[in-house]
This record gives C-alpha cells, structure tokens and sequence, in this order.
C-alpha cells in the first residue's frame, strides 16, 4: 500500500511541476510591456556617471553598479521632471511644486534654490553651458527667470516663447550676439532665441509636442529633440531635421562623455548610440 501511495504522490507530484513549466512562461509573456516606469530625465554628474530620474526616484549609474540618491523632502504633490548639469558639474533637480534644488555630492545633501522664485511651479529648467553660476527657469505664465548667482536671486528676463515650454537647454553654440542659445521644447515643436532674448524663432519646420530636448557639448551644432517617443536630430543648429530610428520610444536623452547619446525609454530602459548607429543597453 504504502509503495502504491508513494508512487501515486510522485506522479502527481511530476504532473504540478510539469503543469507549473507550461502555464509560468505563459503567464510572464502575458505581462503587460510597459511594467517598467518610463525614464523621467537624464544628465550626467561631475564624473561622468550617468543620473537617471524614473517614477520620483533618482539613481546614479557608474560602472555597472546603480546607486539610489535620495530626493529632497517636499510638499506631497510636488513632481521632479526636471535634471540639469552645470559646467562646473553641479546637478540640478527641478519640477512643478518642486522649485529648483542643488545637489551636494559632499553633504549627500540638497539645498533649494526657490526663495526668490514668485513660486515653486517650475515647469521646465537649464543651465547655463559656460557660466557656472548662471541658471534658467520657466513658471508658465510668469515667464522665464534667470539667476547669474547660483539660484541665490532670480530675475525675469522674457515671457519665453509664445507656446508653453516642455523643457530647455542652452547651448554655447556660435553665432549668438550674447553667451549663447537656448533652445525650448514647446508644444508647437524647437524654438531658438539668443541668450540676450531678442527674438523667439522656430528652429526650422519639425511639429508637434516636444517632450525632451538635448545636445553635444562636444558639437553644439547637433541638436536632438523628441516628439510623441520619435527622436529627431538636427546637425545645423535647428534649421534642419532628420528622424532617427530608435528601438523604443524614448522619454529622455543626455550625453556621456564614455557612451555618446543616451536615451531613457517608455520601457525604463537605458540605450547608447553606437558609431555604427546601432543602439546597445546601458547596463545598470
């Protein structure tokens, strides 16, 4: 009897196990692709290592290894959308309800830079490319700001560009009659003007939202900018554009000084652009 049972309970114990191999798979590739959180924005730190902001956490990626940073204690409904590098190689964190903070490598620490903000609704942000010093950020409606001390005291300097801006940069690209150029992304597509705000112009003919705007310290002239996951580059300062094929709809993008292009995706992935054009993971 005892050997009948025995029998009986290993064949049932082979069928669950041969039960659990066919239905597991299944059940994994029925999981929904866009799990992962979409990567929020991307910059680099002083040395070079890769910062990532995804679903309100904030990592460092350096050698493999992803190390979590924490975020700034804020009011609850404050979003962080917002990453910057200085030259000098501060970063900057920025969002609606958030204000503008300073990351401290040394301290682990942030520090707000919003006390002479008219208020914490900043929707877009930037440093400058050469000036250490000199920071950039836009509160819809109020305008554009400026501050030459750090974040100690900003200033308005424009009203920004007649459509709202999803994000900005400035670029040390030639030709400016000031320090430079910035560049926003509206919902109308690029808009370029002189650092001195003279003008606010289309740069070239690419519609539509865009969502993240970047570009080569190492070659200003080449400008990337992202519509509805589609990413479009321009090697003529915006006067031109071409779309680029990606894998995956990308969220975000920054350039490393080791890996070149790198963009965020939907997925929550990180992928570098080869010389070739091929695009290869950021193993974290």
């Amino acid at each position: 009897m005892r050997a009948i049972v025995h029998s009986t309970t290993r064949a049932a114990w082979g069928f669950c196990v041969l039960t659990l191999a066919i239905v597991l798979p299944a059940l994994a590739q029925a999981q929904p692709a866009d799990d992962a959180h979409p990567v929020t924005a991307l910059t680099i730190n002083s040395s070079g290592a890769l910062l990532v902001l995804q679903d309100s956490d904030l990592f460092t990626i350096a050698g493999g290894t992803s190390t979590k940073i924490a975020l700034p204690a804020t009011d609850q409904g404050a979003q962080p959308t917002f990453l910057a590098r200085g030259v000098d190689g501060s970063v900057y964190l920025a969002g609606p309800g958030l204000g503008v903070w300073r990351y401290d490598s040394a301290s682990e620490s942030w520090q707000s830079l919003s006390n002479t903000l008219p208020n914490l609704g900043v929707t877009a942000m930037a440093a400058h490319a050469t000036q250490p010093e000199t920071l950039y950020a836009y509160l819809g409606k109020d305008g554009m700001f400026r501050s030459r001390d750090g974040g100690a005291e900003w200033v308005k300097v424009d009203s920004g560009p007649r459509e709202p801006v999803q994000a900005f940069l400035h670029s040390d690209m030639p030709g400016s009659m000031d320090s430079g150029w910035l560049f926003a992304a509206t919902t109308r597509g690029v808009s370029r003007s002189m650092d001195c705000f003279c003008f606010w112009g289309d740069a070239g003919d690419l519609r539509g939202t865009v969502s993240a705007i970047g570009y080569d310290p190492a070659a200003p002239e080449n400008v990337y900018a992202v519509i509805e996951g589609q990413l479009h580059h321009s090697a003529d300062g915006g006067e031109t554009w071409t779309s680029l094929k990606t894998p995956q709809s990308v969220t975000a993008l920054a350039f490393s000084p080791s890996q070149g292009l790198v963009v965020g995706t939907a997925n929550g992935n990180l992928l570098a652009r080869g010389a070739a054009d091929e695009w290869t993971p950021v193993h974290e």
